[in-house]
């Protein structure tokens, strides 16, 4: 029969003295199509050996120990170097430079956006709904660390997305939207690398299925917005075919809601543990919904 060694990613055959079974024929057929992809990483790492880190870097494989996660500082300082950069450094170099024409770079940035979210969102569906009746008793359930596995290469790769989100506020920047540069759009894209870290962090230790509801509804919503930013960067003649744009206000504020309504009942009802991550994520959550709620009411009166 065949096993496969996480470790180092290759296929170990143990000699067996009875014929094959069907199982073992399929473990055979993804035993030589691993090391077949094994070989051509390897050659491609070897051509190109700055892909091998880069590789490392996003690879969701023992991410609890990748420096992002592991060293706190690094997370910390790169959020605090985000907001003195989007609402003081930045405006202030601005102040002496024509706005920069970003229309590529942002169809571009967009597009990857849109798809990176996609099929996470994906993934995250296909988890949730594989693993639905387990929901109410996540910390007890037997397959525990199958579904924190599943989770932490999926929060992993969300972590990574939520600092290249980050991104957004510097384009205004460069753009010289300084308008846009709002507390809520700053708050917001600093506080959800800050809950993602605490989250993932304490996956292990707290374990959540709220967790996957939320991620899950948050990136479908993210697919949305960025597939609209990526069609408006195309120029003005895109607009008659984004009136959709007004209800995408309401699609984030919807999403909170429903987040928050789904980790109250569960909180209420005993079907999730609640502590302090669940807290500080409750807290999180009704501070941004206030916000937008009042960036949508500044907005209604704005258009009248």
């Amino acid at each position: 029969m065949y096993a496969y060694n996480r470790s180092n990613k290759m296929c170990i055959l143990f000699h067996c003295r009875h014929s094959l079974s069907d199982i073992d024929l399929k473990i055979h057929k993804n035993c030589i199509k691993m090391n077949n992809i094994s070989l051509v990483n390897q050659v491609t790492f070897d051509v190109f050996p700055s892909l091998h880190l880069l590789y490392d870097f996003i690879d969701s494989n023992d991410a609890h120990n990748k420096a992002l996660l592991k060293y706190p500082i690094l997370p910390y300082s790169i959020i605090a170097f985000y907001v003195l950069l989007v609402t003081w450094i930045g405006p202030a170099i601005m102040k002496s430079h024509k706005p920069f024409n970003l229309q590529k770079v942002l169809i571009i940035y967009n597009f990857l956006q849109a798809v990176a979210n996609s099929y996470i969102a994906y993934n995250i569906v296909v988890g949730v709904s594989e693993h639905w009746d387990s929901r109410c008793r996540m910390r007890s359930d037997p397959k525990l660390e199958i579904l924190l596995e599943k989770a932490m290469k999926q929060g992993w790769h969300l972590y990574l997305i939520k600092f290249a989100d980050l991104l957004d506020t510097v384009f205004f920047v460069l753009r010289k939207k300084q308008n846009q540069v709002s507390f809520l759009h700053v708050f917001h894209h600093a506080g959800m690398c800050l809950l993602y870290f605490w989250g993932l962090n304490n996956i292990y230790h707290t374990p959540g299925f709220y967790m996957a509801i939320g991620f899950g509804v948050n990136t479908m919503v993210h697919v949305i917005m960025y597939t609209y930013y990526c069609l408006a960067a195309f120029g003005p003649h895109m607009q008659k075919y984004l009136w959709w744009k007004r209800h995408l206000t309401r699609l984030q504020i919807g999403q909170i809601f429903f987040i928050l309504s789904y980790m109250t009942v569960a909180f209420i009802t005993g079907c999730e543990e609640f502590g302090k991550l669940e807290a500080t994520a409750l807290i999180y959550g009704f501070i941004t919904l206030a916000l937008f709620l009042n960036f949508y009411r500044k907005y209604k009166k704005a258009i009248k």
